[in-house]
């Protein structure tokens, strides 16, 4: 029998629109406009799309626990914990803007709570999966947040992070977002080992992304070739569009790859997975 969310997460109360909210909710590094501007683009974007199908390879080949919530940290407008409920897992999304629960809730997902993790007194050992898909970079403290997530989970219970890559890739687009670091997969892999807990996978996806990104962005900004643009809603569209056949093809091998469990050892993003074992 599943236990009642507020068992789950201790410190929260339903409202009558049907959201659990904490009693108060700290500040987050994101911009107040983003989950709006992302929103217009998420269903018809090749990035969103590859995205979940990496997330959603690495959960089949390392799935966790179904008979506990899978938590996805941060989880904006529910684009992936759409994917993931579709999987057959019980979903709690913890988002803290209003406009990501608006569009969370459009899409159905249940159980939402309005906060921000650090907010909340979530049972230990509660979870068995706890989601942050491109969360950890917004997190001045990221270690501290693991840790704290770390007890969380039920042992055994699996952490499924993605983050970008790279800090030669860092460019005005990050600042913007509120960005505190990209990471290579070396050191992802060496926090996470450094907050106790046990790394599965950790691999670069999005192969074909880096060099364009470095000639048509961030060697322009840093040159001072190029003005970094505004990046509203017309500039997202453009950087999000369709996935093209040739770039599917590209990207397709990417899947197949993760589905078994390989590690791609160059790429725009990082997956990780890791697991919780021991005690807390």
């Amino acid at each position: 029998m599943q236990r009642p969310l507020p068992q789950i997460i201790t410190n929260v109360e339903r409202d009558g629109d049907g959201i659990w909210r904490a009693i108060s909710s700290s500040a987050v590094s994101y911009p107040d406009a983003g989950h709006e501007t992302v929103h217009d683009v998420e269903g018809n974007s090749f990035w969103f799309a590859h995205r979940n199908q990496c997330i959603a390879a690495a959960i089949a080949h390392l799935p966790p626990d179904r008979t506990l919530p899978f938590a996805d940290i941060g989880g904006g407008n529910g684009f992936v914990a759409a994917m993931v409920r579709s999987l057959g897992y019980r979903v709690l999304l913890i988002e803290p803007g209003t406009a990501g629960i608006a569009h969370a809730r459009e899409r159905e997902i249940d159980e939402l709570v309005q906060a921000s993790v650090v907010d909340l007194d979530v049972a230990k050992g509660s979870l068995g999966a706890i989601g942050l898909f491109d969360v950890l970079e917004h997190i001045q403290d990221d270690a501290g947040a693991l840790r704290a997530m770390r007890a969380m989970l039920a042992d055994g219970g699996r952490m499924y992070v993605t983050v970008p890559a790279h800090r030669w890739l860092w460019s005005s687009a990050d600042d913007r977002a509120g960005h505190f670091r990209r990471y290579t997969t070396g050191e992802l892999r060496g926090l996470f080992e450094r907050c106790d807990y046990t790394v599965e996978l950790c691999s670069y996806y999005f192969r074909p992304l880096p060099l364009p990104m470095l000639l048509l962005r961030c060697l322009p900004e840093r040159l001072g070739l190029r003005r970094a643009p505004s990046r509203g809603r017309a500039q997202v569209a453009g950087e999000h569009r369709p996935m093209g056949s040739l770039l599917q093809r590209l990207l397709s091998g990417e899947v197949r790859a993760l589905s078994r469990g390989r590690e791609l050892t160059f790429g725009a993003s990082c997956l990780l997975v890791a697991t919780r074992q021991g005690a807390a």
